[in-house]
């Protein structure tokens, strides 16, 4: 054996020790969503989906988005923000968790280019605070290979201090949602389930025409999810015409579903469903003479689905601004109550820049 091959083989079995060191003691970030966890954001296999379409959108709403941060998706694995607050808690406390994946070794020789030492954490540098978070404080805890990330240091020693292992019901979400590039919004009622839910999930997608398909999923066995069953053959289906404005419900059993608008009410409060639980429609004839009395910039025509339990035309409104319209469609099926939106390119320029 040449002396060129001998010292090839040593700094490639050098190489393969220490990479082994640092992924024999990285741990799936997954282990956090714990039913301690009341509300998680999650987008995983971040550096495998395309968000060419996302970014433009944003850079079209003036949220300028710069060749760093694309570049930087392509070293993400996984983005998890947790919190533990109460789901009615206006004030939210939450810790972030960002998986590099192969590439942790690299990043964490970085770190300190934009943290400083803290105690045993680190701490965002003045320059990257006043540039990316307005003044305020970031903290950054690496543990068994993910970066935890927080504006206070007890939240990330909180986090570390819980019980970590597989939740089962949330890891049936994570793997079922997954292709969205928008992530996955998720309220964990798996434990404690809520009237009966014991899942709520809401999901986006942009796709290559730049149209944001926004979905919810419901899920449980109760009353108000078999109150949709059986809708089928109530001749409500088909081509009708709806009032805009108002929420157009079909259901075998009228007590459960009102129980379930107080569920909406409970969740959408303060956002532009809140309310419209009080303008409802349930099991409306299709030639009922209030349908016949409106004028014509008042309805639309639709085409209801035979399982399709709720629909809504709505015009929306932030900050007392016009911004478009949406058609909210649900199907119920399985025990599941699937809510879909589409956004169009227009109403999600005019929504992210009126936020902005």
């Amino acid at each position: 054996m040449n002396k060129t091959l001998k010292v090839t083989l040593t700094i490639f079995c050098g190489l393969s020790i220490l990479a082994g060191m640092f992924y024999a003691t990285k741990q799936n970030p997954r282990v956090y969503l714990s039913d301690r966890i009341n509300v998680a954001y999650v987008n995983e296999d971040i550096n495998h989906k395309n968000f060419e379409n996302v970014i433009e959108l944003l850079n079209k709403a003036d949220f300028n988005v710069d060749d760093g941060m694309k570049e930087g998706l392509k070293y993400i694995k996984g983005l998890y923000i947790l919190s533990d607050s109460s789901f009615i808690s206006d004030k939210k406390n939450a810790v972030g968790i960002v998986d590099f994946g192969y590439f942790y070794p690299l990043i964490k020789f970085r770190v300190e280019t934009y943290f400083d030492r803290a105690h045993d954490m680190y701490l965002l540098k003045e320059e990257y605070k006043k540039k990316y978070f307005n003044g305020e404080s970031l903290y950054l805890k690496i543990e068994k290979g993910n970066f935890l990330v927080a504006t206070r240091e007890k939240d990330i020693e909180r986090a570390l201090k819980s019980e970590r292992y597989f939740n089962q019901n949330l890891l049936k979400i994570l793997d079922r949602e997954n292709d969205n590039n928008l992530g996955m919004l998720i309220l964990n009622l798996g434990k404690n389930p809520l009237g009966g839910f014991d899942e709520l999930v809401l999901t986006g997608d942009v796709n290559l025409k730049k149209e944001i398909l926004l979905r919810a999923n419901i899920g449980g066995k109760n009353d108000i999810i078999k109150s949709f069953n059986g809708i089928e053959g109530d001749n409500l289906s088909g081509d009708r015409i709806v009032e805009k404005n108002k929420l157009y419900l079909r259901s075998s059993r009228d007590a459960e579903l009102r129980s379930f608008l107080f569920f909406l009410n409970y969740f959408f409060r303060n956002s532009f469903i809140d309310g419209i639980a009080s303008r409802v429609n349930i099991n409306t004839p299709k030639n009922s003479k209030e349908i016949e009395e409106l004028q014509k910039e008042n309805f639309v025509n639709v085409d209801i689905a035979q399982k399709q339990f709720i629909y809504s035309y709505l015009d929306i409104k932030i900050k007392n601004k016009d911004v478009g319209h949406i058609e909210l469609k649900g199907i119920a099926e399985d025990n599941r109550l699937k809510i879909t939106t589409m956004l169009d390119e227009e109403i999600t320029l005019n929504l992210l820049k009126t936020i902005k």
